[in-house]
């Protein structure tokens, strides 16, 4: 299988340096250059199925990929949802930030009110990478997704726990990951690059 992990174009929440999670942010002008710029730089790679979570701000960056990949697949799905913030969705991020100081569980096991643990995330999301990869395991994939859930993914392909997600968490928006797999094995060809942007 070919890998190409996309995260999604910037937001307004983004602009306004807000906690999303599940909230349906819309892309700003310039998250809807970066997609248009994504969707160029990945214009010639083979893309035989696409994956993307069900919000908007995936879904529409998704769609000016497959603008040059008119025949392709697309399968969305809550499971590539960013961690659900809860109660801090739509509210500044140093608010979620503070409270995580004074707290003494680490970010991963960490359960904002009304919201998932980051291991909730991995615990839904690594099955359901598995089995694309077991179902695709010829093909090259697309996904596109949000920060929490990618790093995830790529944090898996590396070996590594949950607790270094941080390592991998795509900073830039429509940042690009690129792994091929060698008999299973991962070979990272591109990460979280945002050369195109």
């Amino acid at each position: 299988m070919k890998l190409i992990l996309v995260r999604h174009g910037e937001t307004y929440a983004n602009l306004e340096n807000l906690s999303q999670g599940h909230l349906n942010s819309q892309l700003t002008a310039e998250g809807i250059e970066q997609a248009e710029k994504v969707s160029e730089r990945l214009r010639y790679e083979k893309i035989d199925v696409a994956f993307s979570s069900d919000l908007d701000r995936a879904l529409d960056t998704c769609a000016k990929i497959l603008n040059f990949h008119k025949d392709v697949t697309l399968i969305k799905t809550p499971i590539l949802r960013e961690q659900a913030k809860g109660i801090f969705e739509g509210k500044p991020k140093d608010q979620r930030a503070k409270l995580l100081k004074k707290d003494t569980v680490p970010y991963h096991e960490w359960h904002p009110e009304g919201g998932e643990r980051l291991i909730d995330v991995w615990d839904k999301l690594i099955p359901f990478f598995e089995k694309i990869k077991s179902d695709y395991a010829d093909k090259h994939v697309l996904i596109v997704s949000h920060g929490c859930p990618i790093a995830c993914i790529l944090s898996y392909l590396h070996g590594k726990k949950v607790e270094d997600f941080n390592d991998y968490l795509p900073r830039k928006n429509t940042a690009v990951s690129i792994v091929e797999f060698d008999n299973n094995k991962p070979i990272f060809r591109e990460l979280n690059c945002a050369k195109h942007i």
